[in-house]
């Protein structure tokens, strides 16, 4: 939570422990760091314990391991997850207390979920996956077995009004995310940018988010900015983001992998009506092409512009797509994500205080924590440096 990637593994933290607590839990909240600023407020503002520099900032993973693995033992939580971490979180799991119920979340379909999970998965007493596909994968790749598994997707804040109607001929086109290559494509949202542009399509774009390609982003779209086709309005809190997507008409997502995006389904819950590609995780779970969205094979830009020509042909199929959509996405409340978690977590509770997890304190760690040089000179090094 205090690094420059945030998105929706971070984000969908404050509501869910805001939840917890008012199921009458307690709940802390361990990070390296402090929160970065973009979530800063709302981690602060959801009650939970905030705990930061658990142990020295330059300390080496085996030097650090037994500091944290003391504390949590010491604290004995009933319930102990692993949201999203790079070393920490896993490595000290053979350490923890028989008794503690052990959780990881995969939020994205991807490695960086899959590989630690698999390598730690003795020591895990559940694996919870925000879409089929993750848990299908935490059951084929990481060797869990069924009943280990559950899917929670996330939860987002539910608008109970229907969509509004928007009488305006230009079209009100939205992207939420990070705006970054290597899983949302940006470079193909600039694409379909510039061909709804070059194809004289009244449409307004607006991008809402940060990250690496900004640059590419203003410098490949400064046309169209400088028309007012297209908006960079950088990172907005949620309740603006909430009132961006409620304006808008249609929700595009040109990633090519994710997990249960909360993005999409915070735009579906407010009544836009989704364009995305067609991906193994989430998507194809809450779009049925036609009906409530549109999915198109990665790549296709050309498909995007043409269905955003049809739609802006027809505004009462639109309407008819956008209420579909929130129909679809009032079934994702963080109310009932937190309630499926509490579920989970009492379940799991009770199985361990039948079958105790096992420890082993000379289990080696996960691959990449490892090196080829021998600890004492790592000190060293650590100590010169």
């Amino acid at each position: 939570i205090h690094g420059s990637l945030i998105g929706g593994a971070q984000t969908f933290l404050p509501g869910l422990i805001k939840g917890l607590l008012q199921k009458g839990n307690e709940v802390h909240l361990v990070a390296i760091d402090n929160p970065d600023a973009r979530i800063e407020k709302e981690i602060n503002a959801s009650g939970v314990i905030l705990h930061t520099r658990l142990w020295k900032k330059d300390s080496l993973v085996e030097d650090a391991l037994p500091v944290f693995a003391k504390w949590i033992n010491a604290i004995h939580p009933d319930i102990y997850v692993i949201s999203v971490s790079p070393d920490m979180g896993w490595v000290v799991l053979p350490y923890l207390n028989p008794g503690i119920a052990t959780f990881t979340i995969g939020h994205t379909d991807a490695e960086t979920f899959y590989l630690p999970a698999r390598h730690y998965q003795p020591f895990i007493t559940r694996a919870i996956g925000v879409s089929d596909e993750v848990c299908q994968q935490y059951v084929s790749k990481c060797n869990f077995p069924d009943t280990a598994v559950q899917w929670i997707p996330f939860g987002v804040v539910v608008n109970m009004a229907p969509p509004v109607k928007h009488n305006n001929n230009q079209l009100q086109l939205i992207y939420v995310g990070r705006v970054e290559e290597g899983q949302k494509r940006i470079s193909d949202l600039i694409k379909i940018a510039r061909q709804l542009s070059i194809a004289n399509i009244a449409f307004n774009l607006k991008i809402v988010g940060d990250g690496p390609e900004m640059p590419a982003l203003k410098n490949n779209l400064s046309k169209e900015i400088e028309e007012g086709k297209v908006e960079l309005l950088g990172w907005r809190k949620s309740a603006e983001v909430i009132e961006l997507l409620r304006q808008s008409d249609l929700f595009i997502l040109t990633s090519a992998f994710e997990g249960f995006c909360i993005a999409l389904i915070e735009a579906m819950a407010n009544g836009c009506c989704p364009l995305v590609t067609d991906i193994k995780s989430g998507n194809k779970q809450l779009i049925s092409s036609g009906q409530n969205g549109f999915i198109f094979p990665i790549g296709d830009t050309t498909g995007f512009v043409e269905k955003i020509k049809a739609l802006q042909s027809d505004k009462k199929f639109l309407y008819t797509l956008r209420h579909a959509a929130w129909e679809t996405g009032k079934n994702y409340s963080i109310e009932r994500m937190t309630t499926n978690y509490h579920d989970c977590f009492m379940d799991a509770v009770t199985d361990v205080k039948r079958n105790p997890r096992i420890t082993d304190i000379n289990y080696p760690l996960m691959e990449t924590c490892r090196s080829k040089y021998p600890l004492w000179v790592r000190r060293i090094k650590n100590l010169v440096s």
